[in-house]
């Protein structure tokens, strides 16, 4: 497995979870919380280094509350140290690191924004003057667009197809986590 140095692993992990009823980061998954299981997941991608954007003590946590992923962005990036971030949700599941290597492998060979046709995240995204201008003036703005779409759309970002959407599924309430435990526990719907 390549090891990329030239990008750091965030995960965005600062939602207040209000439609899961509870902290997804802490969801159990396979003797372990979603967190750790997302963390693992970059580590097997060959990310050697990963942020964690999460409000709660002895994480990164956002200058802009309520302000969503791009908060999360924003509060990482002055500790992000290469050219790149390959950015995940806490939320999904069914991921895998195969789906992680193919948008890695993109950005390695032309270090613009990379995502999924069929989501926004993951992505990777360049550690750039533009990255930040555009972060601070959205969130600082009153009708500033949070989106990570419209992040992607003024990056002029690259869309590869999925080869399984399935594995971006997030996880938003209980009955979609039950879903992806079901979907789990099937790993023959997965390509890995």
């Amino acid at each position: 497995m390549a090891v990329f140095t030239h990008c750091t692993g965030v995960i965005l992990a600062g939602g207040q979870s209000r439609r899961m009823g509870r902290d997804k980061a802490l969801l159990p998954l396979a003797g372990r919380t979603l967190l750790e299981h997302m963390q693992s997941l970059l580590a097997q991608a060959g990310v050697s280094e990963i942020l964690i954007s999460r409000n709660q003590p002895g994480f990164i946590t956002d200058s802009y509350p309520g302000k969503g992923p791009l908060a999360g962005l924003a509060a990482v990036l002055p500790y992000c140290t290469t050219p790149q971030l390959l950015v995940v949700p806490v939320d999904m599941p069914l991921l895998q690191p195969r789906m992680l290597c193919q948008l890695l492998a993109a950005a390695a060979e032309s270090p613009t924004a990379w995502y999924f046709g069929e989501s926004p995240l993951p992505c990777v995204l360049p550690n750039s003057a533009q990255l930040k201008d555009y972060l601070t003036a959205q969130l600082e703005s009153d009708k500033g667009d949070f989106s990570v779409r419209g992040l992607l759309h003024y990056l002029n970002a690259s869309a590869l197809p999925a080869s399984d959407a399935l594995q971006l599924v997030n996880t938003n309430t209980p009955q979609q986590w039950q879903q992806a435990l079901l979907q789990r526990a099937q790993p023959d719907r997965l390509s890995s």
